[in-house]
């Protein structure tokens, strides 16, 4: 199984809404900065279901996906689109980037690359500009 694979796995059980599916394929220590530069990163599967668990409270629907990626040694890189339906109704779609380095089988750790600023303004209701609808596909 490729590290695409094992990613896919991940992402198909976050849309499935299965938090301890996702979380089984991440090592135990993960170091997750899910948005590097703009908040600390999580440290650890504790700290991970606690982000997860609170991110699901305010999703309806997910449809997050991977567009393209490429692996090299112990890395993933992906690039994709960060798409869900808050519990308000609003839809929000979002390109991102990430690094994944696996040991084994597992996610160790874990980086996005992502528009803080503009996902906020989505969350908020706000339309994307059409270039970025593009984007997202």
């Amino acid at each position: 199984m490729s590290h695409a694979d094992r990613f896919a796995a991940v992402i198909a059980a976050w849309n499935a809404g299965d938090i301890d599916g996702a979380l089984a394929g991440m090592a135990d220590d993960v170091v997750w900065h899910v948005a590097v530069g703009a908040f600390p990163p999580l440290m650890g599967k504790a700290a991970v279901r606690a982000f997860l668990e609170q991110l699901r409270g305010d999703m309806a629907e997910t449809r997050w996906r991977i567009l393209h990626h490429a692996e090299s040694g112990d890395r993933l890189f992906a690039e994709g689109v960060d798409a869900y339906t808050r519990t308000d109704g609003t839809v929000v779609a979002m390109p991102y980037a990430a690094v994944i380095e696996f040991r084994g089988e597992l996610i160790a750790a874990w980086r996005d690359y992502i528009d803080t600023r503009r996902m906020e303004r989505l969350r908020g209701g706000d339309s994307a500009p059409a270039w970025l609808a593009a984007l997202s596909g």
